[in-house]
């Protein structure tokens, strides 16, 4: 009995993929028996690379930060993993909280750290 994070399903617009990065394989499910929708934050400090396609790769997988990281805990945080819980996430959106706007109300000029806001939806089954 425990939980089994499958992974997180990069379902981003083709235009926001970097070059050369690969989507993950995610083993996905249709008998699942809760939903839940979350943005999470992922700092940028600690994804960061050179290197694009690699900065994307460590949005998912950063062991501190990452969403797989991130969702693992809020269903051990939620859910009684005493049963078996299987889960899949499927990644839709990706901006940041520090988009420009107009009249000076947004807070990219400012010394809040920059982080990727990051829409995500989570299938679970319990077993």
């Amino acid at each position: 009995m425990a939980l089994t994070m499958n992974g997180v399903v990069n379902s981003l617009p083709e235009t926001q993929l970097p070059s050369g990065y690969t989507r993950p394989t995610v083993t996905t499910f249709t008998d699942y028996t809760w939903i839940y929708r979350a943005t999470l934050s992922v700092a940028k400090a600690t994804v960061e690379n050179a290197t694009a396609s690699t900065t994307m790769t460590n949005i998912i997988d950063n062991g501190t930060i990452g969403l797989d990281k991130q969702i693992d805990d809020l269903i051990e945080n939620d859910f009684d993993t005493t049963n078996t819980v299987t889960a899949y996430a499927d990644w839709t959106s990706l901006t940041s909280n520090q988009t420009p706007e107009t009249g000076g109300g947004s807070n990219w000029l400012d010394t809040t750290a920059e982080a990727y806001s990051c829409v995500v939806t989570i299938y679970i089954k319990v077993a």
